[in-house]
Order: structure tokens, then sequence, then C-alpha cells
């Protein structure tokens, strides 16, 4: 099945694509286990050469921390947070992946 996923004009603007593709491989990884949430949320954090990542959902309760070691850092500040949204209705299936204010 081809599942379609989008991001917001913010996620664009201050995400790398290489940073959206490894968010999108992460989501993937964990919707292929049973019982996952329609909320992914990932928290980011820059240290001088460690991009933390930090997975969650809330139903069931899933935490997983990523760090990436020799990152190098972007000019343009990372977000905090990112969401993805999964949309599994009935006439639709598509993931979004957006910034908190954009929610």
């Amino acid at each position: 099945m081809n599942i379609n996923r989008y991001i917001t004009r913010g996620i664009s603007e201050h995400l790398s694509l290489d940073l959206q593709i490894l968010l999108w491989n992460m989501v993937k990884e964990r919707d292929n286990q049973p019982h996952t949430d329609y909320l992914h949320i990932f928290k980011l954090q820059e240290d001088e050469n460690i991009l933390s990542i930090t997975h969650e959902q809330e139903q069931p309760a899933y935490k997983l921390e990523y760090h990436y070691t020799n990152y190098v850092k972007n000019q343009n500040a990372l977000p905090k947070k990112v969401y993805v949204i999964r949309e599994d209705g009935v006439d639709a299936f598509y993931y979004v992946m957006l910034l908190p204010e954009e929610y």
C-alpha cells in the first residue's frame, strides 16, 4: 500500500531534508509494531556535536531516545518539538509532519 506523507510549511522551512527522512523512518519503524498511537512526538535537542531525538507516544506509553554523534549544527535553530499525525479514516490514510504551533 502506498502511504501519502505531507509536511507543513514550518517543517519545510525549519527541518533539513535529512532530518525529515530520519523522522519518517522512525515513524515507519514504530508503526510496524501493533497498537501504536496516531500521534508521534519528537523532541529535538542540539548540543555541540550531538543531536538527541526522543520519540514518544502516549497510548500505549512509548519512549525511545536516539543520540547522533558528529552532528554538525545548522545555522538555523532546530524546533524543539515535531509532531507526526496519522490519519487512518475509512476513506483516507496519510501522515502529516508539523510543528506544534501548526497543530
